[in-house]
């Protein structure tokens, strides 16, 4: 059986000397050794960008038969950082029916010289640039970098292609291949409410109750596709941990993200001018999160994840903690 990866930063591999790390790097360690795991995941993509890119379409040329793809995306599909991803990463939901069901807009593809429209006009707005023919100029440009002819481009309330059709795209590849797919819901970003529950919002799940996971897990519903739900499991690990002592397992945001782990990192976070972050993980929290999903992945009774499940070992493999 090989395991396939697609996915963001928060799955990535990163090197040894990284601070930073991804949950798909340990995975290798809790399976048989006669299973592989291809981790596809790249950061700053979403479902559509990775599509865009060939990603997507080098999993689709590879996986076979019995093989399971894993699939999470959100943190880049969810408007994180304003309209400066909406070219080439944003993924909009679309317009909730009367239960809560976001829609499933099927995609449509452009020239790759189509920049949107809401993208240009948000461009225009924005005072904090001077130059905008080229920034114009510079999406070309990676537009440009696209495989094919054609690309998915962003659309208002998802009408060119909804987060749910393209989340429907990896399920419905795997399942052309007799291969499983397995929808993960993506990690808790760790950022607090003054009670101490994880915070909700645009760029922290999409806000409206974290309306992407909720997006993630009605496109398993609807496809009968096993849902491992990794955000809820986060969201009671970071809350258990706490606002005071979370940066202890993220990442660095400001200061050195490279050394021997873990006596550098533990120098590092003790600078004064270091800043940790609310989205990325060190060696020690991606390695929990790993271990989580494992678990998980254990106690899930679909069916579907059977196979899975009898590749998953026990393993005394474990990352030293930066906890001082």
């Amino acid at each position: 059986m090989n395991i396939y990866l697609a996915g963001d930063s928060i799955v990535q591999n990163y090197t040894e000397e990284e601070f930073i790390a991804g949950w798909g790097q340990y995975l290798k360690y809790y399976v048989t050794p006669d299973t592989k795991v291809f981790n596809c995941a790249k950061g700053g993509r979403s479902s559509r960008l990775f599509l865009n890119e060939g990603r997507f379409d080098k999993i689709d040329e590879s996986i076979q038969a019995g093989d399971y793809l894993l699939i999470e995306f959100c943190h880049n599909d969810d408007s994180s950082k304003g309209y400066s991803t909406m070219f080439n990463r944003m993924t909009e939901l679309g317009i909730p029916d009367e239960d809560g069901r976001y829609p499933v807009i099927p995609g449509e593809r452009v020239p790759k010289d189509y920049i949107p429209e809401e993208y240009i006009d948000a461009l225009m707005k924005d005072d904090s640039i001077a130059d905008k023919e080229a920034v114009l100029a510079s999406v070309k440009a990676f537009n440009n970098t696209y495989p094919n002819d054609t690309y998915y481009p962003y659309s208002p309330n998802g009408e060119k292609g909804s987060f749910k059709w393209f989340i429907k795209q990896y399920i419905d590849m795997a399942r052309e291949h007799n291969a499983v797919p397995v929808l993960v819901t993506a990690p808790a970003r760790t950022a607090f409410n003054k009670d101490g529950t994880i915070k909700d919002g645009p760029g922290l799940h999409g806000g409206d109750n974290f309306c992407y996971i909720r997006a993630m897990k009605q496109i398993g519903e609807e496809t009968h596709t096993s849902v491992i739900d990794l955000f809820s499991y986060t969201v009671k690990l970071f809350e258990s941990i706490g606002e005071a002592d979370i940066h202890k397992y993220t990442s660095i945001k400001k200061g050195i993200n490279k050394g021997k782990w873990p006596e550098d990192f533990v120098n590092e976070l003790a600078k004064k001018d270091t800043v940790s972050e609310n989205t990325h993980f060190n060696k020690y929290g991606a390695w929990l999160i790993t271990k989580g999903l494992v678990n998980l992945i254990k106690e899930c009774d679909n069916e579907q994840v059977t196979a899975l499940k009898n590749v998953i070992v026990n393993s005394d493999y474990k990352v030293a903690s930066p906890l001082i």
